[in-house]
């Protein structure tokens, strides 16, 4: 609740999070941090303690976290096996050491400046942008926390921005990273390179040992993911509609609601050739009346057609009103006297009028019928929610309730995270993103929120989870055995590019070793280590960038099918202008990046000069045997 009333996305914490799964700060490359004496506190940082209970609170969060943006929950057992649990103690030690830090400087905030800031925040003001007293006390209620507690961690919160926006703000780039940056983006080669295949027919076939081993080595890919079956009641405009019946009435009223928008204004097709002045304009006119072609006219005037020519407009088109009112008045072949208008002087001829067209009731009855039916349907959305709501609390079933309202009911028997079926194929979820996330952060027996809609409302019952399952090996032998072909074919394509790249380097040519390997030498120019194309990927690109001019290097293609050779020609290393405007673009995208590092630095150091210490015996418990 903390990180969602202060938008914490903003703060320390979420830089923090950022890099919670892969731990950098140090604490658990080194053997002798778990040393502890007998206190049932997990871990102390200086003068600040971290107690069990904290942390559990802290891992169960974070937990939720992962559920709440995957849209699938995630074990203990499992978050252990990613080191979760090692970023969640980790992100508290941060913290403590921050806190400790703020403790030795002896800072603080003052009741009066909390009040203000409290005071400010929308979250906790009535529809008057006023702070009400009752809505602060029923938000943080509402989060389980007493205003003691409120005010603790918000006056925590401050202490640590405090230390790590100084630490980590708006420092400056220096000239010689962001050259070096820019040189990196914007140094170009070109490359000589032919492609050597590997076709499946040149491996030996997989034997029955190379097929279980590969299936015992990647249980990941033969294991099927957890499904869950669902039940989905849906109400939306669109869901009510076609029990809506209309009378005449009410088309007839509809009609004269929305006359004006089955309304189509005169529109005319146009000729207008400008004038410095009356009398050119005058002139001009009379050259016409001798029998010269308006558009010979204006390209005597270095107009081209399109320039005078104003096709298909509406009288509101026209920005000046004189124009307006001439080229809507003229009759059609006519040329107009001289216009002066408020921007300039102008001759109008008008070569098409396409007449205004009112619409009747009956030509648009289709039309009208759907959204009158639509509009009385929206209407009616929150009295079939109530009336669900109710159902819902009488504890009657998903399919009597959509039986009762006439709403429609979805049985998903088996969905996967990413809307898929058993056999792979995409099911037809309504609202898919939300309902899949929500009904994955669900489980069964639980009564779950609506999902609300633009304008409706989804009700979802998990019915059964079927857990993720390693598929038995007679059921994925084949789908193993094709691994097994495409591991050996990719080895045996970069076994021959290495052979065909060491040649190159004692002497043989380029094309004497496209010739033997039936291909041929291609060029590829102004490669950049950030712009792969279709021709040349990231692997190709990041090969060719590590060796020297007119160096060899080789990549095994994407689908491990062949593998480029490739030639390093000359490098070209643009001029670095430090007032460029491409400077400072680089240097706005890694100000971020030096602020992080510098807070990463300095987060680090404050563990380091506080010292930390974890119990180990109780860490252990908590979280099982540690291995470094």
């Amino acid at each position: 609740m903390m990180e969602t009333l202060r938008k914490a996305a903003k703060s320390w914490v979420a830089k923090l999070l950022i890099g919670m799964l892969a731990v950098s700060f140090g604490v658990w490359g080194i053997a002798d941090v778990f040393k502890f004496g007998s206190s049932n506190d997990l871990a102390t940082v200086g003068s600040q303690e971290i107690s069990a209970d904290a942390y559990g609170r802290a891992f169960q969060q974070r937990l939720r976290d992962i559920a709440n943006q995957t849209g699938q929950g995630i074990t203990p057992e499992q978050a252990r096996a990613f080191g979760i649990d090692k970023g969640v103690l980790s992100f508290l030690i941060q913290g403590a050491a921050l806190d400790n830090e703020a403790h030795k400087l002896k800072l603080g905030v003052s009741d009066q400046f909390m009040a203000r800031e409290v005071m400010n925040l929308p979250t906790f003001q009535d529809a008057s942008g006023k702070f009400s007293p009752d809505r602060f006390k029923q938000v943080i209620a509402q989060g389980g926390m007493s205003e003691s507690t409120y005010f603790g961690k918000e006056r925590e919160r401050m202490l640590r921005e405090a230390l790590t926006e100084t630490a980590g703000g708006n420092l400056p780039v220096s000239a010689g990273l962001l050259e070096a940056q820019y040189q990196y983006d914007n140094e170009q080669r070109d490359a000589r390179y032919f492609i050597v295949t590997t076709a499946d027919s040149e491996v030996a076939a997989p034997t029955d040992d190379e097929i279980k081993k590969e299936y015992d080595a990647h249980p990941e890919a033969y294991t099927a993911p957890e499904y869950r079956s669902v039940a989905i009641i849906k109400v939306e405009p669109a869901d009510i509609a076609s029990k809506i019946t209309l009378t005449d009435e009410d088309l007839a009223n509809g009609f004269a609601k929305y006359k004006d928008e089955f309304f189509t204004p005169e529109k005319r097709t146009v000729l207008q050739i400008s004038f410095p002045s009356v009398a050119d304009a005058e002139a001009a006119k009379l050259k016409l009346a001798g029998g010269e072609d308006f558009l010979a006219l204006a390209k005597e005037r270095g107009f081209t057609e399109a320039d005078v020519t104003f096709a298909d407009k509406t009288k509101a088109d026209f920005i000046d009103p004189a124009v307006a009112d001439a080229a809507f008045s003229l009759a059609s072949g006519v040329v107009s006297d001289p216009i002066k208008g408020a921007l300039s002087t102008a001759l109008l001829k008008v070569v098409s009028v396409t007449p205004e067209h009112q619409a009747t009731l009956d030509a648009v009855k289709p039309q009208l019928t759907e959204r009158l039916k639509l509009e009385q349907a929206a209407e009616q959305i929150q009295s079939t929610y109530d009336a669900v709501e109710d159902a819902r609390a009488a504890q009657t079933t998903f399919e009597d309730i959509a039986a009762k309202a006439g709403l429609p009911l979805q049985l998903i028997p088996a969905v996967d995270s990413q809307g898929k079926d058993k056999a792979g194929k995409d099911v037809d979820v309504p609202h898919k993103d939300d309902v899949l996330k929500a009904t994955f952060s669900s489980d069964v027996g639980v009564e779950n929120d609506a999902i609300s809609l633009d304008n409706g409302y989804v009700w979802y019952e998990v019915r059964e989870v079927v857990p993720a399952a390693l598929k038995p090996f007679d059921q994925v032998k084949d789908q193993a055995r094709a691994a097994v072909v495409a591991d050996k074919v990719k080895a045996t394509s970069e076994d021959k590019a290495k052979k065909l790249v060491e040649r190159a380097k004692s002497g043989t040519k380029l094309e004497d070793l496209a010739t033997e390997s039936k291909a041929q030498v291609q060029t590829a120019q102004g490669l950049k280590r950030r712009e792969q194309g279709d021709s040349f990927g990231p692997a190709a690109v990041s090969a060719l960038f590590a060796v020297p001019d007119d160096s060899f290097a080789y990549a095994v293609e994407p689908d491990g099918k062949g593998a480029r050779v490739m030639q390093s020609m000359p490098v070209l290393l643009p001029a670095f202008d430090l007032a460029s405007p491409e400077a400072k673009s680089i240097a706005d995208k890694l100000k971020p990046q030096v602020a992080d590092a510098v807070l990463s630095a300095y987060l680090a150091a404050l563990q380091t000069q506080a010292g930390v210490k974890i119990n180990d015996t109780l860490w252990q418990k908590i979280s099982g045997p540690q291995t470094n």
